[in-house]
């Protein structure tokens, strides 16, 4: 039985091969459609996601600081589109390569014990800008084994959902806060495995 990986297929792993291998997803998915009708997240998702990259790709091109941070958020967003949609895929294919190949992924040689679950991150800092209002910074420890970290905020003691800001680096700065406000916050790894373990809540006023 094959599993469903995460290899482009190239000889680099740098990001022009990974924007050929989320194309060529999306024309195969387009082309054996019959086979995943249901697909979540969808082709639509898929190509919004690449799109959002090839104009970040060219809001950088001037290593622009700001740009190149959206960019590297862009990037760290679409991997964890493509990654859903492997999960997907690999369900679907139940262990066949064709099915596979068919959605544009690369199927394992052999099958594989599945990877272990992202661990709990050992902390996660908040930084409130004393300067510029409803602005904060988050920071969590690094891990190797991660596809992104995906930060979370909301206003405490509130039934809101989550906010997710997804990011590829440790580090991300979250703007348009409400001041004088107190939020709670909370951080992922985003793995191979799909089972994700929380930071522990961090509750800071935000002025």
């Amino acid at each position: 039985m094959s599993k469903v990986t995460l290899k482009t297929g190239g000889t680099s792993n740098g990001e022009a091969q990974f924007v050929k291998f989320v194309e060529n997803i999306i024309v195969k998915l387009t082309e054996n459609a019959d086979l995943f009708t249901d697909a979540d997240p969808s082709i639509a998702d898929l190509e919004q996601a690449l799109a959002s990259v090839k104009q970040a790709q060219a809001d950088a091109a001037y290593r622009d600081k700001r740009f190149v941070v959206l960019k590297n958020q862009a990037f760290a967003a679409l991997k964890t589109v493509v990654y859903h949609l492997s999960l997907y895929v690999e369900r679907q294919a139940n262990g066949d390569a064709a099915v596979i190949l068919a959605a544009g992924f690369n199927p394992s040689v052999r099958s594989v014990i599945g990877p272990e679950p992202a661990p709990q991150p050992k902390f996660l800092s908040v930084e409130v800008n004393a300067h510029i209002s409803g602005v904060t910074t988050l920071k969590t420890a690094y891990w190797k084994g991660k596809l992104a970290y995906q930060f979370e905020y909301r206003k405490k003691n509130s039934d809101v959902d989550w906010i997710k800001v997804t990011s590829s680096r440790s580090k991300v700065i979250i703007t348009g806060l409400e001041s004088v406000q107190e939020y709670e916050f909370r951080v992922a790894y985003i793995g191979r495995n799909p089972q994700i373990t929380y930071s522990k809540v961090v509750s800071s006023y935000v002025f």
